[in-house]
């Protein structure tokens, strides 16, 4: 049985029960105190279960749903399936606010559960692609650059963005040579190299190069920003404080936000979940959980 705080006056004022009979069914569920009534020739504690679903208001009041600590008593019933349909009924800055509990380190833990294009997303609303390439390391970029998404025609679009000078540059740690060829030269001669051995060199250019380079195929491309891993993507975020990265997560939808809290801890999202709105809790439960109704006592 799960034990509220109910309005008692709400079952003597719309179902007739005397304050000396609810004292005597103290311990009893609403489902079997209804059920008593009946027998004992009570119409309205017979119809109590059609009214509750056709008016969820009533429930809101019976079962003082505006009291956080009512819902959460009700929530901490569901499985995490359950709790997980709940919070997607949330907003998007309830979400954001139970994630306030966490630290900075776990925040970005669980932005990693994030689908890459609202990752992006939230990388993208905080700054330019150009202020991101600058704060990764060369590894994530050249992680990047090795995704089976980025082809040969691709690179080949995204290298006419690169300076003349890191096309030389390129050459000279390729081949190990001084380079003084212009540009149109230097990609004639990687027109005709096999693809490994073009990777490879790509692969040679310095920093400046790589992030013209990606500048340039996000220009043609800005789709493939999610080619960036989820520690790439996350990396700048070390150095801000939580409250501007949860700032930062306000631009994502319920449902976008949603898997950074659906693996939480039951008690965590139970909480989280607490924060419906109350009329909403109310015809989620006369639609979906009668069952846990029944098991509300006084």
């Amino acid at each position: 049985m799960i034990t509220l705080d109910l309005n008692l006056s709400y079952l003597s004022k719309y179902y007739n029960i005397s304050s000396s009979s609810l004292e005597m069914y103290r311990n009893k569920s609403i489902k079997e105190i209804m059920e008593l009534e009946a027998e004992k020739g009570n119409p309205l504690a017979a119809g109590f279960m059609m009214q509750i679903t056709k008016d969820p208001s009533k429930l809101v009041e019976l079962f003082q749903l505006v009291n956080p600590r009512n819902r959460f008593l009700i929530l901490s019933n569901m499985n995490k399936d359950d709790l997980t349909n709940i919070m997607a009924l949330l907003e998007p800055y309830q979400i954001v606010l139970g994630l306030s509990i966490f630290n900075q380190e776990m925040i970005i833990a669980l932005m990693k559960k994030l689908e890459p294009e609202a990752l992006s997303k939230v990388v993208l609303k905080k700054m330019s692609p150009d202020k991101f390439l600058k704060s990764i390391p060369e590894k994530y970029m050249d992680e990047f650059l090795n995704s089976n998404k980025i082809d040969r025609n691709i690179l080949n679009k995204g290298i006419m963005y690169v300076d003349e000078y890191n096309l030389q540059k390129m050459m000279e740690k390729t081949t190990g040579q001084a380079c003084y060829e212009d540009k149109d030269t230097i990609l004639k001669k990687m027109s005709s190299m096999k693809d490994d051995e073009y990777k490879n060199t790509i692969l040679n250019m310095e920093v400046e190069g790589k992030r013209e380079l990606i500048l340039g195929i996000l220009k043609e491309k800005p789709e493939l920003f999610q080619e960036f891993s989820a520690d790439a993507m996350t990396f700048p975020f070390r150095t801000m404080e939580k409250e501007e990265i949860l700032k930062s997560l306000t631009v994502l939808e319920t449902e976008e936000l949603l898997p950074m809290v659906e693996d939480l801890p039951q008690e965590v999202m139970t909480l989280i979940a607490t924060q419906i709105d109350p009329k909403v809790f109310a015809q989620v439960l006369v639609s979906d959980f009668k069952d846990i109704i029944a098991e509300c006592g006084i």
